[in-house]
């Protein structure tokens, strides 16, 4: 399924990449770029202390959009995987991890500001995760464990070049944990396993898949604050018609029915060449349990110096 799947996405963009062969004709724009972000340290009787450790990040990401009279299609591929290592003989730690498909096809109805739209979002990561302050071998999620697939139906508004706000009051949102374990956990929200109060065996195993409908609101921004200092942020708010559940992961009341990822980038570049990268992200989603404590909110920041390659 994992190869499948990858596979899939790569011929997806292949194919389009050799469609923009042609872009006069077509009417395609595409570019990207790809990065490798390494740091090394290393202590040899050093008094302040310190620990030997090796980082590594890389990302690739690529825009492919079609526009055409009245009709547009923006496509986008965000992945990023980094690791630091500590101790080579034991795992390294995960530091991020993504895999982000997503397009857009909008009907312009109001002089390239109204947008009637159908949009697509794929989420998941490549690898296991971990909770790393218990032990390395306490894995807590995997590829498509969780993943999330949202198809929605909606209208899009784009006051200007830099923002846009597309609602999708008609959305399907699949969220999918290919690992039977978690699934048998109840992790990420999917239906947990049927268990015996007596024996603690398994009778009915935890379903893989669970479906909402609902409503899917999408802010994205890309601003040039300054020369060669670029802000980018992408806001996904998601609301299920159907939840009748009274009560969250933590068996307690849902304090807001709403789940948003948040996710913030600034990028300062130096040259061609190199550039430094600050991220953040927010996620809150009642339906996930929590790694520690009782609260639903996440939060990733990532600081990153390297050399990135524009595609043209």
């Amino acid at each position: 399924m994992k190869r499948f799947l990858l596979s899939l996405v790569m011929i997806a963009f292949t194919s389009q990449v050799l469609f923009a062969q042609d872009a006069e004709e077509k009417k395609w724009t595409h570019g990207g770029f790809v990065g490798l972000n390494v740091s090394q340290s290393h202590f040899s009787n050093w008094t302040a202390g310190g620990q030997d450790n090796v980082n590594g990040l890389g990302t690739f990401k690529y825009n492919m959009n079609y526009l055409n009279g009245k009709s547009k299609w923006d496509n986008t591929l965000d992945l990023a995987l980094g690791y630091s290592y500590f101790d080579f003989d034991k795992k390294p730690i995960k530091t991020d991890d993504r895999i982000n498909l997503s397009s857009l096809y909008g009907y312009d109805v109001v002089k390239d500001k109204l947008y009637v739209t159908a949009n697509l979002n794929f989420q998941t990561q490549f690898a296991d995760g971990y909770k790393y302050d218990t032990d390395s071998t306490n894995r807590i999620s995997a590829f498509l464990a969780p993943a999330y697939l949202t198809v929605g139906l909606g209208a899009q508004y784009t006051p200007s070049s830099w923002f846009s706000l597309n609602l999708a009051p008609a959305s399907g949102r699949l969220t999918i944990v290919n690992d039977q374990e978690l699934a048998d956990a109840g992790a990420f929200g999917v239906k947990g396993a049927l268990i015996d109060p007596v024996t603690g065996e398994i009778l009915e195993h935890g379903s893989k898949f669970r479906m909402e409908l609902g409503a899917q609101l999408i802010a994205n921004v890309n601003y040039e604050i300054f020369k060669n200092v670029v802000f980018s942020s992408k806001l996904i708010v998601f609301y299920d018609y159907l939840q009748d559940r009274e009560f969250n992961a933590l068996s307690k009341k849902y304090g807001c029915r709403l789940d948003f990822d948040w996710d913030n980038a600034l990028v300062l570049k130096v040259n061609d060449w190199l550039n430094c990268n600050i991220s953040a992200r927010l996620v809150y989603d009642e339906d996930i349990i929590p790694i520690e404590g009782d609260s639903f909110l996440q939060f990733k920041e990532v600081l990153s110096v390297g050399i990135s390659y524009k595609i043209p």
